[in-house]
C-alpha cells in the first residue's frame, strides 16, 4: 500500500487535467456567471442539461461546453452521474449554476491537484442568503475528487461523493483548503424565482420514504423546514436523525446540534436551548458559533452576566477551525457587534463603544457599529468627541470612506459633528462636500430649533440643484409645516396678541384677528371639500400615518397628491404586504431610505422643539403623534387575521409600554435567533414602537419645560442635551442593522 501511495505521489506531482461537471435547468441568468469564474482553471466542461426551455444549453456551447441532455426524473445523483461518464480529467470539479469558483481559487486549484496526495479536497462554501448584505454562512464540502469509475454520486437529493470515494478505498485521504465557491442559490430573489425550498422539501419527504433509516435525509429535511421557519418540523426530524447517529464520527454533528438549538430559539425553549448548547459544547469545544448561541440562550433567560463571559469567550476563541460550518462573523465582527448590544443594554456605554470598534475593525465594511458608536456617544452629550475618536480609530484615506463616514453622522442625528469633519476637508473640485456640509449645518439648526437659519441653508442648497436639491425642498416642506401651517406655532402668536390687547391696545386688533381665523376656517373649509387635507389631514399628518402603517394602507392617499404626502406615499409603497402595488422604478432599498428618512425627520423636529423652548410646537407634534399612534393601534386590534399573520412571519414582535420602554419577551428573528434588542422598521409594530418612543422624549422634555422656570429649563436642557431617554428605552435606528437577516 505506501509504494502505491508513492507511485501515487509521483503521478500527482506532472499536470492533472480537471473536468468541471454541472447540471443545469433553465438558468440563462447564473451560468455565465459560474463559467466565467472557471476560465482558465479547468480543461474541459461537461453541461448536463435536464430540460431547458431558455437558452441555457447555448450559453453553456458559447462557454466550449460538452452539452449532454438528460430526462429529468427527481433523482440529482442519477443526473450528476450522467456528467461524470463523459469526464475524461484526471480530477473532478462540481459546481452549480448558482454557485462560482473565486478568482483565488482560480490561482490555487492547479497547485492543489499537482501535488496533493489525497482522494479528494474540500472547499469552503460561502452561502449568501436574504438579500446577500446579512454576510454568508461558510461550510467545508468536497467538491474536487479524482476522477475514476467507481466514483458515482448517491442521494436523490444532497447527493453525496464521499461514501462511494471511501467504499472503493477505505484509507482515503480528504483535505480541507483554503480555497472558496461563493453560493448565491439561498438569495431571495433567487430561491423565490426558482420555488427552490418546496422543491427541496418534496424530495427531501420522498427520500425519507424511500430510506427512512438514512439519518443524513432526516438531517436534510429538517434544514429545509427550518429554512422556512417551521421549527417544530424540522425539530422533529433533526431528533430522528440524531438518534440515529454516532457524533463523535459524524462530519454534520455538529450542524445538527447547532440547528436543534436555533429551533429551540424559534420556539422560546431558552431553557432547553441552552442544555443542549451546553450539550453540543461538551462535545465540540472549539465551535464557536455554539458559545455563540450559549450568550444568546444566557442573554433571553436574563443571565447578562453569563451572556456576557460567554461572547466575550467566544472572541478570545476566533473563528473555528475549517472542518465546522460556520456563520461568517462567528468570533469576529458579529460577536463583537452582539456583545456592543448586550453592554449597551447594560448601560456600560464605553465598554459597548470598544465592542463596536472591534467589530469594525474586524470587518471595515460593516456599517451597524458605526451607527451604534456615534448615537451613543450623541445621547450622552459627548458628541463632541467624535471628530478625533474618527481620526484616531478609524482609517479616513479615501473620499468614499468619508462620505460614508458622513452619511451616518448624519443619519444619526451627529451634525455638529458632521459640519466639524467636513470643515477640516481639504478643498476639492465637486460641490458635492459644500452641499453636504450645508445640509448638515441645516439639520443642526433643526436639531437647535432655528427653523429660519436651517431653511435659508436649505433654500441654497435647493437653488443648486445638485444631489441634495430633493432633499433640501423635502425639508423646506416640513418647516413650513412648523412656520406657518402648526397650529402652535398661529396660537403662540395669537396668545402674545391677547396679552397685548389686555394691557390697553384695543379690542379692533383682537376682533380683526378673529375675523381673520374664521376666514381662515372657512378657506380651510372650502379646501377641504375641494379634497385638499384639512385638520387632522393635513400633509404632515398623513405623512405620519403613512410612516405608522407602513404602507399597508397606501391608497388612503389620492394618486394626484404631492408634495410632501406624496413623497412619503411613495416611499411607503415599498411595504412586502403591497410589493405588487409599487411601480416598478421603486426599489427596497429606496424605500428604506425612505422610510428612515421620515422617521428621522419626524424626531429631529421634535428635539428641536423641545431645546428651543417651543413649547406649543412641540405640543402640536406630540399630539399628532398620539392621533397616528392611536390610529394604528386601533388598526392593530383589529385588523384582519392575514395583516396579523404578516407581523408573525416578519419576525419581530414588540410591545412598548407608556414609559416608552420595549417589552422583548417576543422578539425573534425568522431564522431563529433572539436578538438583544428590537429591529423597528420590520413590522407595523416596529413603526410604532419608534412613534412611542419619540413621543416618551418629546413627552420628557415637555414635562421639564412645562413645569420649571425658564431658567431652571434652560438648565436642564443644557445638562441633558440630547436625549437621555431615547437611549433610555433602546431605539433601533431603522435600516441600520444589515446583517441581522
Amino acid at each position: 500500500m505506501q509504494g502505491e501511495r508513492r507511485h501515487q505521489t509521483q503521478q500527482h506531482q506532472k499536470a492533472q487535467r480537471i473536468s468541471l461537471c454541472m447540471i443545469v435547468k433553465d438558468e440563462e441568468e447564473l451560468l455565465p456567471r459560474c463559467l466565467e469564474s472557471v476560465r482558465g482553471a479547468v480543461d474541459e466542461i461537461i453541461v448536463v442539461d435536464t430540460g431547458s426551455s431558455d437558452r441555457s444549453a447555448a450559453i453553456a456551447h458559447k462557454h466550449g461546453a460538452m452539452v449532454v441532455e438528460f430526462a429529468w426524473g427527481d433523482d440529482f445523483a442519477a443526473a450528476r452521474n450522467a456528467g461524470l461518464e463523459r469526464a475524461s480529467g484526471d480530477w473532478i470539479l462540481f459546481l452549480d449554476a448558482d454557485e462560482a469558483l473565486d478568482t483565488a481559487a482560480r490561482e490555487q486549484i492547479r497547485s492543489w491537484t499537482a501535488v496533493s496526495g489525497c482522494d479528494g479536497l474540500f472547499l469552503n462554501i460561502h452561502n449568501y442568503t436574504g438579500s446577500g448584505q446579512q454576510g454568508a454562512t461558510v461550510n467545508p464540502v468536497l467538491r474536487l475528487f479524482r476522477n475514476a469509475p467507481e466514483h458515482r454520486f448517491t442521494g436523490r437529493i444532497h447527493e453525496q461523493i464521499a461514501a462511494a470515494i471511501c467504499e472503493r478505498n477505505p484509507e482515503a485521504a480528504f483535505h480541507v483548503t483554503d480555497m472558496v465557491i461563493h453560493h448565491y442559490g439561498y438569495q431571495t430573489v433567487i430561491v423565490e424565482r426558482k420555488d427552490k425550498v418546496n422543491r427541496n422539501v418534496r424530495l427531501l419527504q420522498q427520500a425519507v420514504m424511500e430510506e427512512p433509516n438514512q439519518p443524513f435525509q432526516h438531517y436534510n429535511l429538517g434544514v429545509e423546514y427550518l429554512r422556512t421557519g417551521q421549527a417544530e418540523q424540522a425539530l422533529e426530524s433533526f431528533g430522528k436523525a440524531r438518534d440515529m447517529i454516532d457524533p463523535t464520527v459524524t462530519s454534520y454533528a455538529h450542524l445538527l446540534f447547532k440547528y436543534e438549538v436555533r429551533c429551540l430559539e424559534y420556539l422560546h425553549r431558552w431553557s432547553e436551548a441552552l442544555a443542549r448548547v451546553d450539550e453540543a459544547l461538551r462535545l465540540f469545544p472549539e465551535y464557536t458559533d455554539l458559545m455563540h448561541h450559549r450568550a444568546i440562550c444566557a442573554d433571553a433567560l436574563g443571565d447578562t452576566d453569563t451572556a456576557e463571559l460567554s461572547l466575550r469567550e467566544a472572541v478570545r476563541q476566533g473563528p473555528p477551525p475549517s472542518i465546522f460550518h460556520t456563520e461568517e462573523g462567528m468570533g469576529t465582527y458579529q460577536t463583537w457587534y452582539t456583545l456592543g448590544r448586550l453592554l449597551e443594554g447594560k448601560a456600560d456605554l464605553e465598554g459597548a463603544v470598544d465592542a463596536y470598534v472591534e467589530a469594525v475593525r474586524a470587518k471595515a465594511s460593516l456599517l451597524p457599529p458605526l451607527y451604534r458608536i456615534f448615537r451613543i456617544m450623541r445621547v450622552s452629550g459627548q458628541e463632541q468627541q467624535i471628530p478625533a475618536l474618527i481620526a484616531s480609530r478609524f482609517a479616513m484615506n479615501s473620499e468614499e470612506a468619508l462620505t460614508k463616514v458622513l452619511g451616518i453622522l448624519e443619519q444619526s442625528g451627529c451634525y455638529a459633528a458632521a459640519v466639524e469633519l467636513l470643515g477640516g476637508m481639504p478643498p476639492v473640485s465637486s460641490g458635492e462636500p459644500r452641499e453636504r456640509r450645508s445640509v448638515a449645518e441645516a439639520f443642526l439648526h433643526v436639531q437647535g430649533g432655528d427653523w429660519r437659519k436651517a431653511r435659508l441653508k436649505l433654500e441654497t442648497v435647493k437653488r443648486k440643484k445638485g444631489l441634495f436639491a430633493s432633499l433640501a425642498s423635502r425639508w423646506l416642506e416640513r418647516l413650513q409645516w412648523l412656520e406657518e401651517e402648526g397650529s402652535g406655532g398661529r396660537e403662540d402668536k395669537e396668545g402674545r396678541r391677547d396679552q397685548k390687547d389686555q394691557k390697553g391696545k384695543g379690542g379692533k386688533r383682537d376682533q380683526k384677528e378673529r375675523q381673520g381665523r374664521e376666514g381662515q376656517e372657512h378657506k380651510k373649509g372650502q379646501e377641504h371639500k375641494k379634497g385638499q387635507p384639512n385638520e387632522g389631514q393635513d400633509s404632515f399628518t398623513l405623512w405620519l400615518r403613512q410612516g405608522s402603517q407602513a404602507g399597508r394602507y397606501h391608497n388612503v392617499l389620492p394618486e394626484e397628491e404631492s408634495g410632501l404626502a406624496g413623497w412619503w406615499k411613495s416611499a411607503a409603497k415599498g411595504n412586502e404586504a403591497h410589493k405588487e402595488n409599487a411601480p416598478e422604478h421603486i426599489t427596497s432599498q429606496t424605500e428604506h431610505a425612505g422610510m428612515y428618512e421620515g422617521w428621522q425627520a419626524f424626531g429631529l423636529l421634535l428635539e428641536g422643539c423641545a431645546r428651543s423652548g417651543r413649547r406649543q410646537e412641540l405640543h402640536e407634534l406630540i399630539q399628532r403623534g398620539r392621533q397616528v399612534l392611536n390610529e394604528a393601534d386601533h388598526t392593530m386590534r383589529t385588523g384582519s387575521g392575514e395583516a396579523l399573520a404578516q407581523e408573525r412571519d416578519a419576525g419581530v414582535e414588540e410591545e412598548c409600554q407608556g414609559n416608552g420602554e420595549v417589552d422583548e419577551k417576543a422578539n425573534v428573528k425568522h431564522e431563529g435567533v433572539r436578538l438583544p434588542f428590537p429591529v423597528a422598521s420590520d413590522t407595523l409594530l416596529g413603526t410604532n414602537c419608534i412613534l412611542k418612543g419619540l413621543i416618551s422624549a418629546a413627552d420628557y422634555h415637555l414635562a421639564q419645560l412645562m413645569s420649571d422656570t425658564a431658567q431652571a429649563g434652560a438648565e436642564k436642557r443644557q445638562r441633558h442635551p440630547y436625549w437621555p431617554v431615547v437611549q433610555h428605552i433602546r431605539l433601533e435606528l431603522p435600516g441600520a442593522d444589515g446583517f441581522e437577516g
